[in-house]
């Protein structure tokens, strides 16, 4: 009898532990923060404490990396408070260049205007004051494998071919719309899984009319950032840009946009639109 209670008792605290248990784990669980909106990584950046920061200790822009918390969540950041004018005429490289800017405004404008259109290469970028300055804070991109610059020098191919080089030919494309005089192979990052992210924009929007090296255009373009590009005017940009961009950039990005619209178009007319117009399966 005893040894029977005994196991009733067991075996009645099992079935206990069981109709438990599933209540715990029935419970909603926040999702974690590689699964975030753009929106709840941009209240991250914004709120989260500073815990630490140091210097990167490449590029010429003083990039430096940041630990951030929020008392739940604790991820890296990206912080660059350059913002630098010059009027006239500044040698930068060899090159002239007329009124000089240099600006952490770039970084977010370029945020903005790749949601925009729907391409989705730049991580989240926001505006904040940083030990009294104002500044670009971005979403630390994680899981990096190597740069574009790494991958080039060491002749590593991607797995595969035709995916990457669509990958690369949205990102000219983006380049070339914002004008970015300083396009460097080191801030084209990859992930492990082979997906690129741009960033570092902070010498892009110039005032120019045309585009920069136009024969670079690679004649292929996904369909989602294609129809953006042709939806894009001037409203939309003074909506999303809210003072990271002067009336005169904006006017850049749409002049450059039309002669970008036209190349592609005279593809199309010549090779077909699927040819130059690609879909990502499952988008």
């Amino acid at each position: 009898m005893q040894k029977s209670r005994a196991v009733c008792f067991s075996l009645a605290a099992f079935l206990c532990v069981l109709v438990t248990v599933p209540i715990a784990w029935g419970q909603n669980v926040a999702p974690g923060p590689e699964e975030w909106t753009d929106a709840e990584r941009e209240v991250f950046l914004q709120t989260a404490e500073i815990l630490s920061v140091e210097d990167i200790g490449i590029g010429i822009t003083r990039a430096q990396r940041a630990t951030l918390s929020d008392g739940s969540v604790t991820h890296d950041a990206q912080i660059q408070a350059i913002d630098v004018f010059r009027r006239g005429i500044t040698q930068l490289q060899g090159t002239v260049v007329v009124n000089f800017k240099d600006s952490y405004k770039f970084n977010i404008a370029g945020y903005r205007l790749d949601r925009l259109l729907d391409l989705n290469m730049v991580p989240v970028y926001v505006e904040r004051t940083v030990r009294r300055s104002r500044c670009s804070v971005s979403w630390w991109v994680d899981d990096v494998q190597m740069m574009e610059l790494d991958r080039f020098n060491n002749g590593i191919d991607p797995p595969d071919i035709e995916a990457w080089n669509d990958q690369m030919s949205s990102a000219r494309i983006f380049t070339k719309l914002i004008y970015n005089t300083d396009p460097n192979l080191g801030n084209f990052l990859i992930t492990s899984d082979w997906e690129l992210h741009l960033i570092d924009f902070t010498r892009a929007f110039r005032v120019f009319d045309r585009l920069r090296e136009p024969e670079n255009v690679t004649p292929r373009i996904e369909r989602r950032f294609y129809e953006g590009l042709r939806a894009l005017n001037k409203e939309r940009l003074e909506e999303v840009m809210d003072g990271m961009l002067t009336g005169s950039e904006m006017d850049g990005v749409l002049h450059r946009r039309d002669l970008i619209l036209e190349i592609l178009d005279a593809q199309i007319a010549e090779r077909g639109e699927s040819a130059v117009v690609y879909d990502v399966p499952g988008q």
